[in-house]
């Protein structure tokens, strides 16, 4: 009886610890807001598109550029065309990131007693200056900053968003995976920049910088800049 005792306190310490792993944080930032005020939500998907006036382009989608023989991610022309739906996850829904591990008893016992994988709503509530993987929502692969090739401080000044990094699993082999959104406006309908600073590895050197517009052969891409940014917005997408 006293081990059956022993047990049941060091799973509810176990859980109690957890959700301060999780819940500690966020606890000092805003949520996310799509176009109707509402929270944004992992695994939701939504239309990323230009918060700019007319002439700004549209949403997001995949092409390939003439240089590259991977698939890049472009903004369409159209102000009208809101593009491929994309869905985030933050880092703090992975496992590696939760204080009890898949190879401790007491994380297996919780997990079939209280169903801890199914993610509370704080957890799934996508919060500001947060790590995040994004992705088209019918891909498996998540957005990837590309590799820097560079001889001199100014080559890299300007790398493409391509498709291809494995979801999850924060850590050094996963830094350029991850995103970050950040608020420029405080209006009642704000403005978003895509800001890529990954902060999954403290001991990573990164070059930091926002995703912005680069036109190339009459298309818009999406590349990380240390010079400019582009403002967002996000859109439900509607089943339908």
């Amino acid at each position: 009886m006293q081990i059956i005792n022993l047990i049941f306190s060091l799973l509810v310490l176990a859980l109690a610890l957890q959700s301060q792993a999780i819940s500690w944080p966020h606890s000092h930032e805003h949520a996310v807001l799509d176009t109707e005020g509402n929270e944004l939500q992992a695994g939701q998907a939504y239309y990323l598109v230009s918060a700019a006036r007319t002439g700004s382009g549209g949403g997001v989608a995949l092409d390939r550029r003439h240089s590259s023989h991977s698939s890049t991610v472009k903004q369409h022309s159209s102000n009208t065309n809101l593009g491929s739906p994309v869905s985030f996850s933050p880092a703090s829904n992975s496992h590696d990131d939760m204080i009890i591990r898949k190879d401790s008893f007491f994380e297996y016992a919780v997990d079939a007693m209280f169903h801890q994988n199914t993610p509370s709503p704080q957890e799934r509530t996508i919060h500001e200056a947060t790590d995040l993987n994004i992705r088209f929502s019918d891909m498996p692969v998540v957005w990837q900053v590309q590799e820097s090739h560079h001889s001199s401080p100014k080559s890299y000044a300007l790398r493409y968003v391509t498709i291809g990094g494995q979801p999850g699993h924060p850590g050094s082999s996963t830094m350029r995976n991850w995103f970050k959104i950040k608020r420029i406006s405080s209006s009642s309908n704000p403005e978003y920049r895509i800001a890529y600073c990954p902060s999954v590895c403290k001991s990573c050197p990164v070059e930091c910088g926002n995703v912005s517009i680069m036109e190339e052969n009459e298309k818009r891409w999406l590349a990380v800049s240390q010079y400019r940014e582009f403002p967002f917005m996000f859109v439900k997408a509607r089943r339908a």
